[in-house]
């Protein structure tokens, strides 16, 4: 996992996690990036719709899930509370 505290801005995290993706995919992998906010937006719509055991099964089927942390703002406390509902 790349952490983006110890790495700083602009110093290229999102664009080698692209590059991880595309090395997975050409190898046969099944990978999906999507960012942290998108991710949790997801998560926040599968639980107002009461599906988030499609929405965990779906991200389970992947080999590689790779998530950019970028402009990740305050989702991070909106993330915790729905993951621990997943």
């Amino acid at each position: 996992m790349l952490q983006s505290v110890a790495i700083p801005p602009g110093t290229g995290k999102s664009h080698l996690l692209i590059g991880l993706g595309i090395a997975a995919c050409e190898k046969g992998h099944s990978v999906r990036y999507v960012t942290a906010a998108q991710l949790v937006n997801e998560l926040a719509e599968a639980a107002d719709e009461r599906r988030l055991s499609r929405f965990v099964a779906r991200y389970g089927r992947l080999e590689l899930l790779l998530v950019d942390l970028c402009r990740l703002g305050n989702y991070a406390d909106r993330c915790s509370r729905l993951v621990a509902l997943a």
